[in-house]
């Protein structure tokens, strides 16, 4: 046995490498901790014991929503693990991350529990079927005007997840591949501010994103087939992502108690620690829209991420330890209270029975 807390981590290797997770092992050493991959393929309890276990899994959660039974098997043994061992600290729930696999459900989440006065999520509809007709009516029903962004139902895990449209007109409409779910496009100068969050802390890093959009685009733009991936890089120069000489002074900076507001709603709504939000500033009234919510977003941009996560596996910790140790005070003070009312109880029935007796 170690004498060490132990850090289960399932990663895929592509994450790895990106994020250099060798280093998060001589982070994990200087702290106390040990570092040690884990085999989802293979039996966990042979792997264990483990005080903390990291995972992204995405795909196979993706996966194992369209019905495929490997995935199914895989996520089905780990949550299977995780109820023999309530000990164990999950970073993050999977039913909290099944959430934001769909798209439509986490903007449902934000759309009913936002509550932010500044903060909002853009109107947005899901789309089942190829019916042009239907979807014409059901964009109007729900107030969505043209241009809309069409992207897929399935947030992650999958090689389309990130593939979108921008459509600015009803002959566009055929374009849209249900599942899908079709957004509200908010003009926003091009830019884009994901916000890496890791516990109570977090880091924002400006991205290039799409220029503005006017009336008379939706008359003379054909449909925009686009990977958020590419037209979000930080070296992206699309031609999309040039504003106009008099959209440019529309340009608004975020407030970073906007921000810090917008966090905390985000982590209490969707109970996550490792979490990435996708934010614009609405151009004409300067109003933050979350786009986006993504788990275990990639964290190569986020300085000392890997110290910032100890931090929070330890504050983690330290509240699990106190939830228990306040579940056990609770238990011995009600086993206390139940004897003293026995005997409370005991004390009476034999008065009762002498009074009887005489």
């Amino acid at each position: 046995m170690c004498d060490k807390y132990v850090i289960g981590y399932s990663i895929s290797e592509k994450k790895r490498q990106k994020s250099n997770w060798n280093d998060f092992y001589n982070v994990c050493e200087s702290e106390g901790f040990l570092l040690k991959m884990i085999d989802i393929n293979s039996d966990l309890e042979l792997q264990g014991p483990f005080h903390v276990f990291i995972y992204k899994m995405t795909d196979k959660l993706a996966h194992a929503e369209c019905g495929d039974e490997n995935a199914k098997a895989i996520i089905s043994r780990i949550k299977e693990y995780f109820c023999q061992h309530p000990e164990i600290i999950v970073i993050d729930p999977l039913d909290n991350i099944r959430i934001l696999i769909n798209r439509y459900k986490s903007y449902e989440i934000l759309q009913e529990s936002l509550l932010l006065d500044e903060v909002f999520t853009p109107r947005f509809v899901e789309i089942k079927n190829k019916d042009t007709i239907e979807n014409i009516s059901l964009l109007k029903m729900t107030g969505i005007k043209f241009p809309f962004l069409c992207k897929p139902l399935v947030a992650q895990g999958s090689n389309d997840a990130h593939k979108m449209m921008v459509i600015f007109n009803e002959e566009g409409v055929k374009d849209c591949q249900p599942p899908c779910v079709a957004q509200e496009f908010i003009n926003h100068n091009a830019i884009l501010y994901k916000i890496y969050i890791v516990g109570e802390n977090f880091h924002v890093v400006e991205r290039p994103s799409f220029k503005n959009f006017y009336e008379e685009d939706c008359t003379a733009l054909n449909t925009i087939f686009f990977s958020s991936h590419d037209i979000c890089k930080s070296s992206s120069k699309s031609k999309w992502s040039i504003l106009s000489e008099e959209d440019i002074p529309l340009t608004v900076k975020p407030k970073t108690e906007i921000l810090e507001k917008i966090v905390k709603r985000a982590t209490e709504l969707f109970g996550l620690c490792l979490v990435g939000v996708d934010v614009v500033v609405e151009n004409h009234t300067g109003k933050y829209a979350i786009i986006d919510v993504n788990m275990f977003p990639g964290y190569d941009s986020y300085p000392n991420f890997f110290e910032q996560l100890i931090t929070c596996i330890k504050k983690l910790m330290t509240e699990h330890r106190n939830s228990q140790q306040h579940s056990k005070n609770y238990t011995l003070k009600k086993c206390l209270s139940d004897d003293l009312d026995s005997g409370f109880e005991s004390d009476e029935k034999k008065k009762s029975s002498t009074k009887t007796n005489k």
